[in-house]
């Protein structure tokens, strides 16, 4: 898989988006004020249903690109902990990806409220399209090797110690121009709803790091003092 666009469909996407959108907005408890602002909210649905425009640019790399805390692809190295915490033999596949969900921006002169519902749609939408494609790269991954394999859940810069500036890295290895992404230098995608990052295979029950370890921000070079990981 190489620079693969892959599309993903609003009714694909539902499956998930719905229930983001609800439990995001806080409309899974009961009551006609929830039932009436959940009513609003599925009516902006229905006016930027045009807008919603889901789907991933991807490329598929061998286990052997990761060295400890760093992956090299196409001349590009990341720098990530999660990296180093999974054994490297548990690992069949590698996936970099950028993924949008489109422009949800409404005008501003649009009621604050729509604008604010507009935006979680947005992020909805864009939390859902990362779990169709991890369900995509599964059956791709079925297809491709005999052995039984887990895709990991997702993460890219910002988490596990990753900088947020190796953004601008996953652009070097992918063409996200093909999918109309693009990347300012402070690292800001546009369309905003967008994202970057990997999945990873694996062929047993390795897990990623914990939750201490997803939202680190210390230096990659501290994981071996992290008492974090020494509890562990």
């Amino acid at each position: 898989m190489d620079n693969q666009i892959i599309h993903i469909t609003m009714q694909e996407a539902d499956v998930y988006a719905v229930d983001y959108f609800i439990r995001i907005c806080g409309f899974n408890r009961s009551g006609a004020k929830y039932e009436k602002l959940l009513k609003i909210g599925m009516e902006i649905k229905e006016r930027i249903k045009d807008r919603i425009d889901i789907k991933a640019i991807v490329s598929s790399f061998d286990r052997d690109i990761i060295h400890e805390n760093t992956a090299g692809m196409n001349d590009t190295v990341f720098v990530c902990n999660a990296f180093e915490q999974i054994p490297k033999d548990s690992i069949q596949k590698i996936y970099a990806y950028i993924l949008t969900a489109g422009v949800y921006e409404l005008e501003d002169t649009d009621p604050i409220l729509e604008q604010l519902y507009a935006n979680i749609w947005g992020t909805a939408y864009v939390d859902a399209g990362l779990e169709v494609l991890k369900n995509k790269l599964r059956r791709d991954l079925a297809e491709d090797t005999p052995v039984s394999a887990n895709v990991l859940d997702s993460f890219g810069p910002g988490y596990y110690g990753m900088d947020v500036d190796q953004v601008g890295n996953f652009f070097q290895i992918l063409d996200g121009d093909r999918i109309g992404v693009k990347v300012r230098n402070n690292c800001l995608m546009l369309p905003l709803k967008s994202c970057s990052g990997f999945f990873i295979a694996v062929d047993d029950e390795t897990k990623l790091p914990n939750s201490d370890c997803k939202s680190c921000r210390a230096d990659h070079k501290g994981c071996e003092f992290c008492q974090a990981k020494i509890k562990r």
